[in-house]
């Protein structure tokens, strides 16, 4: 049985794709290479995407990303509740731990921080805003990871069952779903290391009000020896905070 064709918003989106801070400009001829079309069908993807503001010219042939995106960002800002909600509530715990958080959400097989808190300018975590990071390694991850649908994880077993054997997860499905019971029964995962060698992080899922997975919350903090009194109060803190993003985004969206 042949596979579906993409559709013409899929081939659009691969283009968008294509952009990185790796490779941040393309020219038209690069694009209908790597998209493997004719160089009508090229030209009409870049006129499309320029007409929309989500592709502007470069100079020299070249095109990078357009201000729409500039746009939506600002949008998303406003309007999604996690962002909405979060960093206030960040602020509170951070304060009181005297480290730093992630927020983070999750898309397709990724992850992806929309914040990140601090009041220790020592603590920098490379999972930025808008960086996507695997779902497989960290504790942003992980705290998602371990709280998906069993169908969803079956189906992240099928296609990076290697992936998840390098990350430590388990050799097959069921050493891979006993790992994330394992997790979701402690109710948060701590990495050390993991993202940031320097780092350690206590990631806690966001959930809505159906136990479904929003996203993440992560204290993140230098790596070393912490006793159990201040593993506890880590723990609880960032818990706390989960729940209340989670309480205002669910009353945001009622």
């Amino acid at each position: 049985m042949s596979a579906t064709p993409p559709s013409s918003l899929e081939r659009l989106l691969r283009v968008i794709d294509l952009f990185t801070p790796e490779q941040p400009q393309w020219t038209a001829d690069r694009i209908g290479e790597v998209m493997a079309v004719s160089r009508a069908t090229q030209y009409r993807y870049i006129k499309n995407l320029m007409n929309a503001g989500l592709l502007a010219p470069a100079g020299d042939g070249r095109y990078r990303l357009g201000p729409r995106f500039v746009v939506l960002d600002r949008q998303i800002r406003l309007s999604d509740p996690l962002s909405r909600h979060g960093p206030a509530v960040m602020q509170r715990a951070c304060a009181e731990l005297g480290s730093a958080q992630l927020l983070c959400t999750h898309f397709a097989d990724e992850v992806l921080c929309i914040h990140q808190e601090r009041v220790d300018p020592r603590i920098r975590s490379s999972m930025e805003r808008g960086r996507p990071f695997p779902m497989f390694r960290g504790s942003p991850s992980r705290a998602i990871l371990a709280w998906l649908p069993e169908s969803r994880l079956r189906n992240l077993m099928l296609l990076h069952a290697h992936e998840i054997r390098e990350a430590g997860l388990g050799e097959n499905w069921t050493e891979f779903r006993q790992k994330l019971k394992t997790i979701r029964n402690q109710g948060h995962y701590i990495g050390l290391g993991e993202i940031d060698a320097d780092l350690m992080g206590i990631g806690v899922p966001i959930l809505r009000a159906g136990g479904e997975v929003e996203g993440s919350l992560t204290t993140i903090m230098p790596l070393r020896r912490v006793s159990d009194a201040e593993l506890a109060q880590v723990i609880r803190v960032t818990r706390a905070a989960a729940a209340e993003i989670a309480q205002q985004s669910g009353a945001a969206n009622a």
